[in-house]
């Protein structure tokens, strides 16, 4: 505790002193004071104390003690005190007043100080109403290992826009309707690792947002419904813990290009509609979705569209001719997918991956996927698919695109003369088959009970819906003299399963 303030001095002691520097007194000779007379000393006695009241009067008119004076102890004083115009004793004080003049009156209170200033001064009232939703979705974030969310102070909301470093993940535009009103047309948290309960609350409450990419953070909860957003056509939500039925939000967004839920925890089916979204692409694997793959996967407008990773059953539709000229890569890997290899795989025009490995896909493999003149990668490994490896497939990589071939893990007992070209290139993998002198083949008894199921049977069009430069049916027509389907490496190979 800080100390009281020391009293002042009573008014007295701030008159001269009684003695000069050489030790002699003023104004009072000193042979006057030896007086011996008793009368002239009463006299002397009454003159000093006339002079001391008439003293003590001036000072106290002209020292008046402050507020903070006389209330900075508890030793009794002398003074007089001043209330208002009228003169009062202090409680010390016994004596009668004299010489009291009026204290003046107080100074007027001082005038209350002005309202402070807005908080922030916002751009436009567009942000000024988002700054309190990004600073509610902030106190709920409960890990931000990147120390992301300290940028997120002040008014500057757009900072990215002018290349500030305020508000990280966040960026400003002008919306087409009103290009003079800049606003958060984008939120892109990619890569920030933050955690979160849910973003409900957040991201519906940007009006203008275009894009939202969230990639590997650890959000959760519901999608909240996002169709008011008229600008909104980018959703990355990949590599979260989103878990639960395929998000309600999403089928009604009708202008929505790109949705990523890449590396969730999603469940069940995925409702028909979606694959009637308008996206150019649609990532949806590694999750846990199930049921079949729905018929409108033909109405998709997707460029790519990967479904792996999951557990959908089911062949694939036939509806998927219907995307030809638009779809570029479409893969299925790794799910349950059964029934025959579609023909209709093969009219599907611009193609350049077709990934098909690690299902129960069975048949031969079409002859129309010789058509497949832009394919690039196209892997059928792992499978059921059995019959002859068609050298119209193979040429692909002669007069097409194709650099990468896999059709190892199926029942196949026959290859061409130009896929075994491929075979010994190290172009394609057909290891684990049933073709016999080849290496690294299933074991003959294995392949004879696959064969003797007809539950494996599909039938086979053995028509070329294409014109196949530099090949003629029948295959024979197109190979050397004396070569014929081969069904090991020829002569001097070694055999061997």
């Amino acid at each position: 505790m800080a100390p009281a303030a020391a009293r002042p001095l009573p008014s007295y002691t701030r008159r001269q002193p009684p003695f000069s520097r050489d030790g002699r007194s003023r104004g009072v000779s000193t042979m006057a004071v030896r007086v011996p007379n008793h009368a002239l000393v009463l006299a002397l006695v009454a003159v000093l104390a006339t002079a001391h009241d008439v003293a003590s009067a001036t000072e106290s008119s002209s020292h008046t003690p402050s507020a903070e004076g006389t209330s900075g102890g508890n030793a009794p004083s002398t003074t007089v005190s001043l209330v208002g115009c009228k003169c009062a004793p202090s409680r010390s004080s016994t004596g009668p007043l004299k010489g009291c003049p009026c204290s003046p009156p107080p100074p007027p209170a001082c005038p209350p100080p002005a309202p402070p200033p807005e908080p922030w001064d916002f751009e436009n009232e567009k942000l000024r109403a988002l700054y309190p939703v990004i600073h509610a979705f902030k106190d709920t974030i409960t890990s931000d290992p990147l120390g992301v969310t300290a940028t997120w102070v002040g008014k500057d909301i757009c900072a990215s826009h002018r290349n500030g470093t305020a508000y990280k993940g966040f960026y400003c535009d002008f919306p087409p309707d009103a290009n003079t009103t800049l606003t958060v047309a984008s939120i892109d948290f990619n890569g920030f690792h933050l955690c979160a309960p849910t973003l409900a609350g957040f991201i519906d409450a940007f009006p203008d947002l275009a894009l939202f990419h969230a990639n590997s953070n650890n959000f959760s909860g519901d999608l909240p419904d996002l169709t008011h957003l008229r600008y909104f056509y980018e959703l990355d939500l990949s590599n979260n813990a989103f878990s639960g039925a395929f998000p309600a939000a999403v089928p009604p967004l009708g202008g929505l290009l790109f949705l990523d839920l890449r590396f969730n925890g999603f469940a069940g089916e995925v409702p028909p509609p979606v694959f009637g979204i308008s996206v150019e692409a649609l990532f949806l694997n590694n999750n846990g979705f199930s049921g079949r793959i729905p018929d409108t996967f033909g109405s998709t407008t997707a460029q790519y569209l990967v479904v792996a990773n999951n557990r959908f059953t089911g062949p694939i539709p036939k509806s998927i001719f219907n995307v030809s000229g638009t779809l570029s890569e479409v893969l299925f890997l790794n799910n349950d997918l059964s029934g025959c290899l579609p023909y209709e795989v093969g009219l599907v025009e611009g193609l350049t991956v077709f990934d098909a490995g690690g299902n129960r896909i069975r048949g031969p493999i079409p002859l129309s996927f010789g058509c497949l003149a832009d394919v690039d990668a196209l892997n059928l490994a792992s499978n059921q698919l059995y019959g002859h490896v068609p050298d119209v497939l193979c040429l692909l990589y002669k007069t097409g695109k194709l650099t990468n071939l896999s059709l190892s893990d199926n029942y196949f007992h026959s290859v061409g003369y130009h896929c075994l070209e491929l075979v010994r290139a190290r172009v394609l993998d057909v290891r684990r088959n049933c073709i016999p002198g080849f290496p690294g083949q299933r074991p003959p008894f294995e392949c004879a009970l696959f064969y003797a199921d007809p539950r494996n049977h599909c039938p086979f069009i053995p028509h070329i819906p294409c014109d196949l430069p530099g090949f003629k049916p029948p295959a024979i027509a197109a190979l050397p003299a004396g070569k014929g389907v081969v069904h090991g490496y020829g002569e001097g190979s070694d055999g061997g399963n």
